[in-house]
């Protein structure tokens, strides 16, 4: 306890040493490291003995000096009178118990699949968010909530360190394939084409260049029997391209009613610790129908990032509008609809006629694209044997 309480060197010299060291000894003063040198008594006690010390050196006409005080005490009692200090360290206890008993971040690892905007409103459902304390959470049972909730997680875990909140998922693993890479099948027409060019890969060929088929007409077999009449199932697959038409239609009338996007108000926020401090004093959410899209800018000092950040919220009154289109303006528009189809659905087919009619009447135009491509025609059909 010295090094706390601290200790004070001092030295007494004077007529009356004998009976000033006898009445120490009566007063219960430990008196440590006690040397006499030239008729001058050097010694050390506690610093809580120093009254008692001064008081018998007064009695006995002993000059009495004090050469060094030791102790943490002594370091602080200058500083008994700034409450700043104390004040200083009860806001920071204060500040860590607060930054330990909330949640200020939620961290989640191990989702593929599943997005973090996905498993923080399921969290949120829960009612686990920044700024919850973490003695109102149960882990146990929210972790089983959210195997409920949110599909494909086949385990989570969840903890916490400090006011940081982990959230580790693990998600099921997808479902083998039904069919397999290998399994016997056909290949069978899908539109009605006449073949251009044939390419095996497996099987055999019932088709040539030339011939003209329709949906559903077997291309390449995967069946085939030997010489002793036994049959053996195989993969039929290949590439057979061939001619065959598509037709496209849409209509664009004049006038029709659109969604439009009307005024919008913004309003900022602090966020601290998961808490929502306005800075748009008086703003209120809107009550008419809005679109709500949000920016958040984090805040940092040197380059370190603070646990703060400023937040936009903005509010878009969605509307409906009257939108009238001029004659130009409609083919406009179902040509784009027509590029959009061809890209879609036929980006690696390769277009040898291209029909277009446009038929106007009173309330719209209509399009009408007679295509004829020159691409792939067939799929597969995987054979079913019934095992006897």
């Amino acid at each position: 306890m010295r090094p706390i309480t601290g200790t004070v060197t001092f030295t007494a010299e004077g007529v009356s040493l004998p009976a000033f060291r006898a009445a120490l000894r009566e007063a219960g003063i430990r008196c440590r490291n006690q040397q006499m040198q030239g008729g001058v008594l050097h010694g050390e006690i506690r610093r809580c003995d120093r009254a008692p010390l001064e008081t018998a050196a007064a009695a006995h006409g002993v000059t009495l000096r004090i050469t060094r005080e030791t102790g943490l005490l002594r370091r602080l009692r200058p500083y008994r009178l700034r409450i700043g200090i104390p004040l200083g360290l009860l806001l920071g206890c204060g500040f860590l118990w607060w930054s330990n008993a909330y949640i200020r971040s939620i961290v989640i690892t191990g989702n593929s699949r599943l997005s973090d905007t996905e498993i923080l409103a399921a969290l949120e459902s829960l009612g686990i968010t920044c700024g919850t304390p973490v003695r109102d959470i149960s882990f146990t049972y929210a972790e089983q909530r959210m195997r409920i909730a949110v599909r494909d997680i086949e385990r989570i875990s969840m903890r916490h360190t400090g006011g940081r909140l982990t959230v580790e998922i693990a998600e099921e693993l997808s479902p083998p394939q039904l069919s397999h890479p290998h399994a016997a099948s056909n290949y069978i027409a899908a539109v009605p084409a006449q073949i251009t060019d044939i390419s095996v890969l497996g099987g055999h060929a019932v088709c040539k260049v030339g011939d003209a088929v329709k949906p559903g007409d077997l291309l390449i077999s995967g069946v085939d029997t030997d010489k002793f009449g036994i049959t053996h199932y195989y993969r039929g697959d290949g590439v057979i391209t061939g001619i065959y038409e598509a037709e496209f239609t849409q209509e664009q009338p004049f006038c029709t009613e659109l969604p439009v996007r009307g005024e919008t108000e913004t309003a900022s926020y602090l966020l601290a610790f998961g808490k929502r401090i306005p800075l748009t004093w008086g703003f209120q959410e809107p009550a008419y129908t809005f679109i709500y899209e949000e920016d958040r800018a984090p805040l940092s000092v040197f380059g370190h990032p603070l646990p703060l950040s400023v937040l936009r919220c903005h509010y878009t009154e969605q509307l409906t509008g009257i939108t009238v289109f001029s004659e130009a303006e409609a083919k406009a528009v179902l040509e784009e609809a027509a590029r959009r189809f061809e890209q879609n659905f036929h980006a690696e087919d390769r277009i040898l006629a291209r029909n277009v009619s446009f038929q106007q009447t009173d309330l719209g135009i209509s399009l009408k694209i007679n295509y004829v491509f020159e691409g792939v025609i067939g799929k597969i059909s995987e054979i079913f044997v019934k095992l006897s």
